[in-house]
């Protein structure tokens, strides 16, 4: 009579622990304290060893990193993104070279590439990066491009031509709108350069030579940082690059040129007749990822989004890390020039007001953790996502590592006295006389 009686909560048992044991096991794999980057698929027999190293630094002193991912995607649809970030930027172009940076990467990119990977190139301020998908079957093919950008000369003078057409013909795209040109002139006051203005290319004259011998002194080993996330194979990927990257010149660390301080205020008020809308533009140099002071930034940034709209808040942590836009858009109507300012003016002045507010709500931290979380080193840096597409991942991992953001300590930090948080981001980073402000108004013909 028991044994009948207890059989059905035998058999419940039983499929519990075939579903359960698994499931308790990755999460005990995937919550190891000494690696927050774990190996997927790790056998039990393996639990035991030191957890795989994400990153190595090569003899040479090339920043490796491989983080292997799963993916639920078909074999032929996966990707694994390779991030190579180079700390050269505008900021690093000389007197009369502007473009110099961004000339030279695009060139790389397309001189040494395999044809299965799809790249895209990043040029900012302070770095320029080359973020590429590529299938796992390929991954090894195209590190021998990579290893190719890092060894050999560009020789194409075919090419040379092709990419400054591209380049001027989009300066000339840009520089023929208002707006455009207003954010180049915002720039020009916070972000200074020793090149020139922003917009303004200086590459008609800049031939090979000129480029390899830049290349050659600043795109280094020293100077480089590679990672791969998604599916792939780590194995045969760190032995290339103990083999054949470390072999690139060490060279020395780049570092920023000293140029002239910002200068804050107002720029004043363009009218434009084009036709096209206008905007009221403001920027703010911010803190940088890893520091204690970002971490208000991921309850100030969405809060603008909800209210503006993500179009409109720009931030690019990857190769601008330090530099916040809010361009808030000015249509052509019949209302007065001057009410359609004002009216811009509350609304952004509002919503800046309310992204400051000194409470936090629980609903305010699970946002920042869901949007900015990774970046700012507030949650993990992969999630349910990562196994669809592994580029946030990837350009979250890259973050940590070139500002040496610490999870434990951002994640114990953010969220505590959030009024002291808000304080000092208002006081420090986000006034209004620290930011540079410009509007072009729309005027109908």
């Amino acid at each position: 009579m028991t044994s009948t009686r207890l059989h059905p909560l035998i058999q419940h048992l039983r499929r519990f622990f075939q579903g359960a044991v698994p499931l308790i096991f990755m999460i005990l794999v995937t919550t190891n304290a000494s690696d927050p980057w774990p190996v997927y698929g790790e056998t039990p027999a393996a639990a035991s060893a030191p957890p795989r190293q994400v990153w190595n630094k090569l003899d040479n002193g090339l920043q490796f990193g491989s983080l292997p991912l799963p993916s639920v995607l078909s074999e032929s649809e996966q990707r694994a993104i390779i991030i190579t970030s180079w700390n050269i930027g505008w900021a690093h172009d000389g007197p009369q070279e502007s473009g110099l940076a961004l000339l030279s990467a695009e060139l790389l990119s397309r001189a040494f590439s395999s044809e299965a990977a799809s790249t895209e190139v990043r040029s900012g301020y302070l770095r320029t990066w080359w973020v590429e998908k590529v299938a796992p079957k390929d991954v090894l093919k195209h590190l021998e491009m990579i290893s190719k950008r890092l060894t050999e000369p560009l020789k194409d003078e075919a090419l040379l031509a092709e990419v400054k057409r591209m380049l001027l013909g989009q300066q000339k795209k840009i520089v023929s709108k208002s707006v455009p040109t207003l954010n180049h002139r915002i720039q020009d006051r916070i972000t200074p350069l020793r090149a020139g203005s922003w917009g303004q290319l200086q590459v008609e004259k800049i031939d090979l030579a000129r480029i390899n011998k830049f290349i050659q002194s600043k795109f280094t080993a020293a100077n480089v940082h590679i990672a791969i996330v998604g599916p792939h194979d780590p194995a045969p990927t760190l032995v290339f690059a103990n083999r054949t990257l470390a072999l690139a010149t060490q060279g020395v660390v780049n570092q920023l040129p000293v140029v002239r301080a910002p200068v804050f205020g107002e720029i004043g008020i363009k009218r434009d007749t084009s036709g096209l809308p206008g905007a009221i533009i403001r920027s703010w140099r911010i803190p940088m990822p890893g520091s204690f002071d970002s971490l208000s930034l991921g309850i100030f940034i969405p809060r603008l989004i909800q209210i503006l709209g993500k179009e409109t808040v720009h931030w690019n942590p990857s190769v601008d890390p330090d530099l916040l836009t809010i361009q808030l858009p000015i249509e052509a109507t019949d209302a007065e020039t001057e009410i359609r300012i004002l009216a811009a003016r509350a609304r952004l002045d509002a919503a800046i007001a309310f992204g400051l507010k000194a409470d936090m709500t629980a609903a305010d931290l699970t946002l920042a953790r869901e949007s900015m979380g990774a970046t700012l080193g507030i949650s993990r840096v992969h999630d349910e996502e990562s196994m669809i597409n592994p580029q946030g991942a990837a350009e979250a991992l890259m973050l940590r590592k070139l500002h040496n953001i610490d999870e434990r300590k951002q994640s114990n930090e953010f969220g505590r006295n959030p009024a002291s948080q808000m304080s000092n981001l208002q006081m420090n980073y986000i006034s209004q006389s620290l930011s540079v402000t410009g509007i072009v108004v729309p005027i109908k013909r």
